[in-house]
């Protein structure tokens, strides 16, 4: 318990900005869908494409900037940089992440019993999933810098 709060307390302050900028990232991209998606000339579709590819970017960004700031020691700016750039380079990874969001949702759309099992359970098993697919992508990067030294027991250390 106290590893946990010492880390959330730690990183609170960088988390919660980066929720922000994400909410606000997102609503200007929904915002710019609906505008350009009203409009019925054939001048919006340029702008169109342009914000279906910056949703996508967006998605990518979402899927990789909270478990970036989980696992390495960044400021805010290199942060944002390392989820935009890191889809790109890990791009297996990142298809596979996407593969289980369409997975979970397609499951959750047509199957009214894994419907039922999600608002009983929650969405634990997908990100139990996604955080498998995070490992593997992570694993060529994560062994620079300083190992944070684990404060917690094991409870059964002593069985």
């Amino acid at each position: 318990m106290r590893e946990y709060l010492r880390r959330f307390k730690r990183e609170f302050k960088q988390d919660f900005i980066s929720g922000l900028l994400l909410l606000a990232l997102i609503a200007a991209v929904l915002f710019g869908l609906g505008f350009w998606a009203s409009w019925d000339t054939d001048l919006a579709y340029a702008p169109l494409i342009v914000m279906v590819a910056a949703t996508v970017v967006t998605l990518v960004i979402a899927e990789y900037i909270f478990a970036l700031q989980a696992r390495f020691a960044n400021p805010l700016p290199r942060q944002w940089k390392l989820a935009a750039l890191f889809p790109w380079r890990a791009f297996g990874c990142t298809l596979a992440l996407i593969g289980v969001d369409i997975v979970a949702l397609s499951l959750a759309l047509f199957v009214p019993f894994i419907r039922v099992l999600m608002l009983i359970f929650g969405l634990s098993w997908v990100f139990y999933a996604k955080s498998l697919i995070l490992l593997w992508g992570f694993r060529k990067y994560g062994g620079y810098g300083e190992v944070e030294r684990t404060t917690y027991v094991n409870a059964n250390s002593g069985m």
